[in-house]
């Protein structure tokens, strides 16, 4: 899938998530802002908390360290494209794919258990000098809305420790409770062509947390008939016998 096509999965994915302004306590908001002051205080990092509701950052960096300027009155003004606008073409696809692979993933677990995950990923970003800086990004969900809807995202920027580099981009999605990985396989890189593509992986993730194919289908915006497809394909990728035994053996290898 294109840059193009992950730019509207990720638009129809955010459409669906409907937040009502009366549940959202923005008393929540402002306990978090002075922790969020002292987090972008520290060397190196710079701290955004995204509003899911607004689909605004509620707070940002002052000072883009890691980029060497840039006003963030334009980045509070046009939100996360913005930052689309200055990252490196090439990874662009990699970014959008990931932050919309994770979020279905998301949606798709218990409400309760949202906040155990982190999402950890790499791009390169160009510097206000106009040079690249590769960074790592980490994801987690801070705060929910009083129906469980996901609401505020804390986001954190770091230098990444391989400095710019033609490596490829590393990536994953961590459940800081149990110490599992999940969708994307450990040592995973961008370019990496594993057995399985990444909706077969979705729909095998989704099978595993107990889904039918009618729930897949709804989850994913996908028929019925598309989802019993990339069963049947997962089954003869993976050479198994049964769904549960295709779970089984994906999570042995680490891909869900």
């Amino acid at each position: 899938m294109g840059e193009s096509n992950w730019t509207e999965e990720y638009g129809r994915l955010l459409s669906h998530i409907r937040i009502r302004e009366e549940d959202c306590d923005e008393a929540v908001l402002a306990h978090h802002l002075p922790f969020l002051s002292t987090l972008d205080a520290v060397d190196g990092s710079s701290v955004a908390l995204f509003d899911l509701r607004t689909r605004s950052y509620r707070f940002l960096t002052s000072s883009f360290k890691f980029l060497g300027g840039y006003p963030p009155e334009d980045a509070r003004a046009r939100g996360p494209d913005f930052f689309f606008r200055l990252m490196h073409p090439p990874d662009l696809p990699f970014v959008l794919e990931t932050v919309t692979r994770t979020l279905r993933f998301l949606l798709a677990v218990p409400s309760e258990e949202r906040r155990d995950y982190r999402l950890s990923f790499e791009f390169r970003i160009r510097a206000s000098g106009g040079g690249l800086v590769r960074l790592v990004q980490q994801v987690v969900l801070l705060e929910s809305d009083a129906r469980g809807n996901p609401w505020l995202v804390l986001i954190a920027n770091d230098r990444a420790p391989r400095g710019v580099s033609e490596d490829a981009l590393e990536r994953r999605l961590e459940n800081r409770r149990t110490g599992t990985w999940h969708l994307f396989p450990p040592g995973e890189r961008s370019g990496d062509a594993g057995p399985l593509s990444p909706r077969e992986l979705e729909v095998l993730g989704l099978v595993a947390s107990g889904l039918a194919s009618r729930e897949i289908a709804d989850r994913l915006f996908i028929s019925v008939a598309t989802v019993n497809n990339h069963r049947q394909s997962i089954l003869e990728k993976l050479g198994t016998r049964s769904s549960a035994e295709a779970v089984r053996y994906a999570a042995a290898l680490g891909l869900i």
